[in-house]
């Protein structure tokens, strides 16, 4: 059996990790590089939801000018100034009709939500 003030010692060696000179450089590494971990996270998960986001509209605005440009295509033997002065008509029509201003509102309000959302996110690392 082994004696109570050995393995007092024993325990206390064992319990408290030991001090080393370089301990707070070691600290301040692994802060870093667990910060740098999350703005990368923060990062990729931004241009994901943006490349997301430019994805789902172009899918809507896509659906609305298809119709649009065969409809150009069909009529070819127009001259250029006519071709673009009937297509930016077209797209006037579109963003004035109510389907396509609440698309417009939307992205708005997306738009408003991606900057308070850096807002904060600037906030909290000052």
């Amino acid at each position: 059996m082994a004696e109570p003030d050995f393995e007092a010692q024993l325990t206390r060696l064992f319990a408290e990790p030991p001090a080393f000179q370089d301990a707070a450089l070691f600290n301040a590494e692994v802060a870093a590089k667990l910060d740098r971990g999350w703005a990368m996270r923060r990062l990729f998960i931004g241009g994901a939801g943006t490349v997301a986001g430019l994805f789902g509209a172009f899918q809507i605005l896509s659906t609305r000018f298809s119709a649009e440009i065969a409809q150009l295509s069909r009529n070819s033997g127009h001259s250029l100034e006519t071709e673009y002065s009937a297509g930016v008509a077209k797209i006037n029509s579109v963003l004035t009709t109510p389907a396509s201003a609440e698309a417009v509102w939307l992205a708005a309000a997306l738009a408003v939500v991606a900057l308070a959302f850096a807002v904060t996110r600037i906030v909290e690392e000052l």
